[in-house]
């Protein structure tokens, strides 16, 4: 077996040791330019951020409300391919020393080829890249090709899920599982059900020791704090991308946020989830 690259080897330690979840937040490449992504990335890191997802622009993105939706279209628009990707995690990687993970569908992925797509990932500086849309015997080769690059491959879980489905997902899952905090595509601002979301962690613990990473429905800090007992780490999207799609003041605005649901997280929470 291959060993973890040390970026995967630090996002493995940030998820497994932290007193608190860890904060992720959430960029897709090339948005809202090249360079403006890279330097707001970078910037993220240094008003909150733990670790930082790199999203892979696509042009029918299935999981996503309209705010991902349309900074994807944004970046396509401005010629975004996987070339800025790579370009973006390295230097991502190099500037902030924070662990980097890719979310990218599979479509652009297969159209790149798996295995570059992991290698050039690990060579770069990423600690992992997660595919929602993979499942079965797909996800399970994902999972073989990640591992011989070293990188991790998460695998998004939905609380629809039979056990055995769940036990699947885990089985083909590395670094952690992805549980959406909300039944929804991104950007969703209704209420949470808390006790749902205790419910699906805690038959997710019984399938795997993976931490479990929530993100979908936390758009805000104090539902951050609500989510929080139940999980290893969170990542913040919808609500740092709207603020950005409105140009102007509209960084200082996502960082500010950001900011504020890092401030969320601590003190530690007490950890609400079921054991192992």
């Amino acid at each position: 077996m291959t060993d973890l690259t040390p970026h995967a080897a630090a996002l493995t330690d940030l998820l497994t040791t932290s007193r608190r979840p860890a904060l992720g937040a959430f960029l897709p490449a090339g948005f809202p330019n090249w360079t403006a992504g890279i330097d707001t990335l970078a910037q993220f890191a240094q008003h909150g951020a733990d670790f930082l997802e790199v999203g892979v622009a696509h042009h029918t993105p299935a999981l996503d409300g309209p705010d991902i939706a349309e900074a994807y279209a944004t970046a396509l628009g401005q010629g975004a391919a996987m070339a800025h990707v790579i370009s973006t995690v390295r230097l991502t990687a190099a500037n902030t020393h924070k662990p980097v993970v890719v979310m990218s569908y599979w479509q652009p992925v297969h159209a790149f080829g798996p295995q570059r797509f992991a290698e050039e990932l690990a060579e770069a500086g990423a600690a992992g890249a997660m595919i929602p849309d993979l499942r079965g015997e797909a996800a399970v080769q994902w999972h073989a090709i990640a591992t011989a690059a070293g990188i991790h491959a998460p695998q998004f879980a939905s609380r629809r899920d039979s056990d055995i489905e769940l036990q699947q997902t885990a089985a083909a899952a590395s670094g952690w599982i992805y549980a959406p905090a909300a039944d929804a595509r991104t950007g969703f601002q209704g209420d949470l059900d808390i006790p749902a979301l205790h419910a699906f962690t805690g038959r997710l613990r019984e399938h795997t020791r993976h931490p479990v990473v929530a993100g979908i429905g936390i758009s805000t800090p104090a539902r951050a704090a609500m989510v929080a007992p139940y999980v290893n780490g969170l990542v913040i999207g919808s609500p740092l991308v709207r603020p950005l799609l409105k140009g102007g003041e509209g960084r200082q605005h996502a960082l500010d946020l950001l900011t504020a649901f890092a401030q969320a997280l601590r003190p530690a929470p007490q950890m609400r989830t079921l054991p192992a």
